[in-house]
């Protein structure tokens, strides 16, 4: 069982290593470490229930917890990071639901797609900070599960990032394209900063692997 002075502890210990590879990758900026707040929806894990044919989420707010950000530059999505203590049930109206998420965990994603906006070698650095962000949790010992829809991990292939990222914009810019066709004419212009970059970091990580196994999901984080 980890104790909430472990879990803080390896928060602490990530933020140390994290602040250093800011500076040394002079990335934008990294927040202070903070408490787990339960009424920020960064900090909850996300439950689904079926209904007939509908799914439905349901928060799961954690009962404690540490959290830090990275916000590696100018288009990339800020990153959070932490460990957030999670209960076994909630209450959804009279009725308890499971949650799945018992015990010391996170989960989350990063876009960094629009980095690429603001160059290739711009781009790249965003991306390869938050996969070496992640790993820093692995080599404290942490269980992270990286699911990178860039396809630059495993095996650091900027060659297919760079190809990823290319073809995501090419459909962003497809769909403002239909998008201004179809407005009436004289109606607003659709505006995007290009008309021609996708990535998707998710990520999850467990202190401990006594109440599940590591496993990357997509959430609304």
């Amino acid at each position: 069982t980890v104790t909430k002075a472990a879990a803080e502890a390896l928060v602490r210990a990530a933020h140390r290593r994290a602040a250093a590879l800011v500076r040394r990758r002079g990335l934008k900026v990294i927040g202070p470490v903070h408490p787990a707040d339960p009424e920020n929806p960064w900090c909850c894990d996300l439950v689904m229930e079926r209904r007939g044919e509908d799914t439905v989420g349901h928060d799961v707010p954690p009962d404690g917890g540490w959290m830090f950000a990275v916000h590696p530059g100018p288009g990339c999505e800020t990153a959070e990071f932490g460990l957030c203590l999670y209960p076994a049930t909630i209450r959804v109206g009279r009725r308890t639901l499971r949650t799945g998420c018992a015990g010391w965990g996170y989960a989350g994603f990063c876009k960094t797609q629009y980095a690429s906006l603001h160059g290739e070698a711009h781009f790249l650095k965003c991306h390869r900070a938050i996969i070496d962000l992640l790993l820093i949790w692995k080599k404290l010992g942490a269980a992270v599960t990286i699911k990178d829809e860039g396809a630059y991990w495993p095996g650091r292939d900027e060659a297919k990032l760079l190809a990823e990222v290319g073809q995501m914009n090419q459909l962003v810019a497809a769909v403002g394209g239909a998008m201004k066709d179809a407005a009436d004419e004289g109606g607003p212009s659709v505006q995007a900063p290009f008309f021609s970059t996708g990535s998707l970091n998710c990520w999850r990580r467990r202190a401990s692997t006594g109440t599940r196994p590591a496993s990357a999901r997509q959430s609304r984080r």
